[in-house]
């Protein structure tokens, strides 16, 4: 009985070397695991005024964002990694009404890239390009047009 169970033993053994030699290719060397690539989510919110006053459509109604404005639905919003690499692109949706006293007009956008880069480059329309972190992407980015035409971070 001991033999057989010290045979068994012996044979799992063998199995198990067996096993761990297929983590080595040809010439013996470890293999190392290819990483999967990670992809990060970019979503953010472009706000247009459309009064002060209150007045205009409900809040969570459709919107469009006054003539004067730069920020208009269906505007390209693109991200490269930190080496001007373009990594992916996304139109401003139609907007949404938001606020009660001062309205805004919502204009957002969401879509996932390669998260392997540090540091990537936001591009919405003509605006100036925006640099942001990794971190910075994860707590989400909001901006509103400023009477100036320009965009700046809420």
């Amino acid at each position: 009985m001991r033999t057989l169970w010290a045979c068994g033993l012996v044979l799992s053994m063998i199995g198990l070397a067996g096993c761990t030699g297929a983590a080595q290719d040809s010439k013996g060397e470890p293999q190392t695991p290819k990483p999967s690539p990670v992809m990060i989510a970019i979503s953010g919110r472009v706000q247009v005024l459309l009064s002060t006053d209150g007045t205009g459509p409900g809040t969570g109604e459709p919107c469009t964002p006054p003539q004067g404005a730069k920020a208009q639905a269906g505007m390209a919003v693109r991200v490269t990694d930190g080496s001007g690499t373009a990594l992916g692109a996304q139109k401003l949706a139609a907007g949404r009404t938001t606020g009660s006293a001062l309205k805004g007009c919502a204009l957002d956008f969401s879509f996932k890239v390669s998260g392997a880069s540090e540091h990537y480059k936001l591009i919405i329309g003509e605006f100036p390009p925006m640099t942001y972190t990794r971190e910075d992407i994860r707590r989400g980015l909001s901006f509103y047009e400023t009477e100036q035409g320009t965009l700046a971070e809420q």
